[in-house]
């Protein structure tokens, strides 16, 4: 519990640290006086619309959730479903936001099912249902950009394709652990028996039958999740279309933030692609919302769209909605749940 408490103070930390660094380095050569010149010219239509994208990226998320909760945990579709749906979703953005790779996410959620009610095996059934649709969809969505625009990022961006390819390449094994879980379980265990033994000689484990224990009971939760996902095509069809509009919905950000500085030389599907490609190069960096990675990958990927006089300000203010208004609007959410909590308990 303490580690967690630690955790968590590091991860909030770090992002305040990496926010105060990415200010002092591109308002370094007095382009803070220019940021206020650049943004009287703003379009602030295009901005409200980056705002209006990210609370329907949370609508959506909510309403699958939702609907997930409906069907694993046998509820029914009314207000107080809906808004435990809400609680699970921005409560888990904001603890996602503020941990390493988004790991402090889910347990989170989990929590907040089981306090409402929901068994521990329904609520870990809902959540890695909901995690499965996300990183699946996003996995397809990124990979058929990729085909699709394969030109655009091999021709023009290739010093940072290297990126691109390994980050995809790391989803694209995650999906192939999914499909092995789901139709070929002795293979996966087969070849995850073959790696611990091979990290045991390389003294990185202890225990192989320790750690192939704990691969197993994963394993078997994923397998009943899939399992329900299986049983019902048309049903998780329509989950993954309303993932893929979520995603849509999600980097068309770039493209309002773009928009608002007036600019009309690309396309939104360019600026979708670029997007997704820089999805995909940075989700896997360790770091409290991939603070860092994501501020360098996008003057890299996304950079050259911008006039140069204005990538620090586009950069900053793509950051700033896509991740610092998440993680402050999420913090008050949770904190004003969390207060009213108690006041229900002092009352009651």
């Amino acid at each position: 519990m303490q580690f967690k408490k630690i955790r968590k103070k590091f991860g909030l930390i770090f992002v305040v640290l990496s926010a105060a660094v990415m200010l002092g380095i591109l308002f370094r050569n007095n382009d803070l006086i220019n940021l206020f010149k650049i943004i009287n010219n703003i379009n602030a239509f295009y901005i409200g619309a980056a705002v209006l994208s990210m609370f329907m990226f949370w609508f959506l998320e909510a309403g699958m959730l939702y609907t997930l909760i409906s069907k694993f945990a046998d509820r029914k579709k009314n207000l107080r479903t809906f808004w435990l749906a809400i609680k699970v979703t921005m409560i888990g953005q904001y603890y996602s936001n503020i941990t390493p790779m988004a790991t402090g996410g889910q347990p989170v959620q989990l929590c907040i099912l089981t306090d409402d009610d929901i068994s521990l095996s329904s609520g870990t059934a809902i959540l890695i249902s909901k995690f499965l649709l996300f990183q699946i969809g996003v996995t397809i969505y990124s990979f058929c950009l990729a085909v699709y625009k394969i030109k655009l990022l091999v021709n023009y961006y290739s010093s940072v394709s290297g990126f691109v390819i390994a980050g995809l390449t790391l989803n694209m094994v995650m999906l192939g652990t999914v499909l092995l879980i789901a139709f070929n379980q002795r293979v996966l265990l087969k070849l995850c028996g073959m790696l611990f033994n091979l990290l045991y000689k390389l003294h990185l484990i202890k225990d192989v039958k320790k750690v192939m224990n704990k691969t197993e009971n994963f394993i078997a939760d994923y397998n009943k999740s899939i399992v329900k996902l299986k049983e019902d095509y048309w049903f998780t069809i329509k989950m993954y279309a309303v993932t893929f509009i979520q995603l849509t919905i999600f980097f068309s950000t770039t493209f309002f933030v773009y928009k608002s500085f007036n600019l009309n030389s690309s396309n939104i599907l360019d600026i979708i692609c670029l997007q997704s490609f820089l999805y995909m190069a940075v989700s896997f960096i360790p770091t409290p919302g991939t603070a860092g990675a994501s501020e360098v990958g996008f003057v890299l990927l996304l950079g050259h769209l911008f006039p140069s006089n204005i990538i620090s300000t586009a950069m900053l203010l793509w950051r700033g909605i896509s991740y610092y208004f998440s993680l402050i609007f999420s913090g008050f959410f949770s904190f004003a749940v969390a207060a009213l909590g108690k006041k229900k308990i002092v009352i009651s």
